[in-house]
């Protein structure tokens, strides 16, 4: 949510003409970095997506169910409902038009974007854009596309785990010579996706998935430190190949260790996707009702999205994600037992044999001139074992204690069963205590 809403923020200057929001000299310009961030974590949580349940059917249903409806709403929403409204355009011309349906048709499709409608934001500071957010959704398809071929070789596996290592060489590699090649995106574009962009973000992307395949330690130590660096090496080339790797590590850290105190209902914060997606139709809107100041486009739009994001959530996303769960594997029968015939005995039927009763070794006969130990407390330990147990058999009866030890150790070994008197009293024993008997005298024998 915080990433969506500095979209908005980076959008309102360009949107109401005044240039660009963020001098170009900064090496980190917060809008890439916003989106770099959207990606990493993107790759992290979809490969978690992956390891829970490693079904491809599933895997793509969500996928869709994800990205396309609220993409889709937002595309018809203003096609077929705002674009009536305010194109300069008579009616009928307007959805005779054919750029009107391949707006919505074209945008279904993702990879074939189109931004404009026939007479609609005609006058604006940016003129022709109904909807330029949805320019970083076709690599978001990309990139899913990419990870399920990587997750159907194995990738998850730990044996197979260095296929990610190696993708992730290679698009970055692939990054380095496009930023060294002279031309603002010079590289062209797959369709309606551009290239060069494309490829940073995909490194972004996969640097997300690897976070997650090799369990990194995420340590805010180390995300600050790297900010840090990348603020201090400038704008340059080094700068922007930095910048994947310091970014997406701080934002997958950033969630992983958001405070606790900070945490508030799901329902504030899942529809960040929709407010994404409406944030630019809504501040172009603004402008062409004539809000010519950056910070006003900002307070104005910031949460007009945020309410259109949250009703995104609740009444699209929501319903359309949980469609995923008709896919889920539905739970095993139980299985019943096979029938048995009737001239078999069964368990039930068998007699149950006699529980045998143990028996107490017999005690050696006392010598006739042994002294007879006296009695402590007036009363003598019954002779055999505690009600409800017999002694072990390999040990016998416990051994008859010398004259000379002390009532105390006798008590603590177990010959004595009268318990202490005042505060060292124990507490009763339970009743079941007497089938277990004392712990501490079974320890001692």
């Amino acid at each position: 949510m915080i990433g969506a809403l500095l979209v908005i923020y980076g959008h309102s200057s360009p949107l109401v003409g005044s240039g660009e929001l963020f001098p170009p000299e900064w090496p980190v310009q917060p809008d890439e970095g916003v989106l770099m961030g959207f990606f990493a974590l993107s790759g992290f949580q979809i490969t978690e997506s992956w390891m829970r349940d490693p079904h491809a059917l599933r895997f793509a249903v969500k996928r869709v169910l994800r990205l396309w409806p609220p993409m889709l709403t937002v595309s018809v929403g203003m096609a077929l409902i705002v674009g009536p409204m305010i194109t300069t355009l008579p009616l009928g011309e307007y959805f005779r038009a054919h750029e009107t349906w391949g707006y919505i048709v074209n945008n279904a499709g993702l990879l074939t974007l189109r931004h404009d409608l026939p007479g609609v934001f005609e006058d604006n500071p940016w003129p022709d854009a109904v909807n330029g957010s949805l320019w970083t959704l076709p690599m978001e398809l990309l990139a899913y596309g990419g990870l399920f071929a990587l997750l159907l070789l194995g990738t998850a596996k730990k044996d197979f785990r260095w296929l990610t290592v190696v993708a992730l060489i290679g698009l970055i590699a692939w990054d380095r010579h496009l930023e060294q090649t002279p031309g603002a995106e010079s590289a062209g574009s797959l369709l309606s996706v551009p290239v060069e962009s494309l490829v940073a973000f995909l490194v972004a992307f996969a640097l997300g998935v690897l976070l997650n395949l090799y369990r990194i330690p995420l340590s805010p130590l180390a995300a600050g430190a790297g900010l840090v660096v990348l603020v201090v090496m400038g704008n340059n080339i080094t700068a922007s190949a930095f910048m994947a790797f310091a970014v997406s590590y701080a934002v997958i850290v950033a969630g992983h260790f958001w405070p606790a105190r900070l945490t508030v209902p799901g329902v504030w914060v899942n529809g960040s996707y929709g407010v994404y997606v409406w944030g630019f139709p809504v501040q172009q809107l603004l402008a062409m009702a004539g809000i010519g100041d950056q910070w006003l486009m900002l307070l104005c739009a910031a949460p007009i999205a945020y309410v259109l994001g949250t009703l995104s959530w609740k009444y699209v996303e929501d319903p359309t994600m949980r469609l995923r769960h008709l896919l889920d594997p539905a739970p095993a029968k139980k299985r019943e037992p096979d029938p048995v015939p009737e001239d078999v005995p069964t368990e039930k039927s068998l007699p149950l044999p006699e529980p045998a009763v143990p028996r107490a070794p017999e005690r050696p006969e006392r010598p006739r001139h042994a002294s007879p130990r006296p009695p402590v407390g007036g009363a003598q330990r019954p002779v055999g074992p505690p009600p409800g147990r017999a002694f072990p058999p390999d040990r016998g009866f416990p051994r008859r204690l010398p004259p000379e030890e002390s009532p105390l150790s006798r008590r603590l070994s177990g010959e004595i069963d009268e318990p202490p008197q005042g505060r060292h009293a124990r507490r009763p024993m339970p009743p079941e205590a007497g089938r277990r008997g004392d712990p501490n005298r079974l320890d001692r024998r």
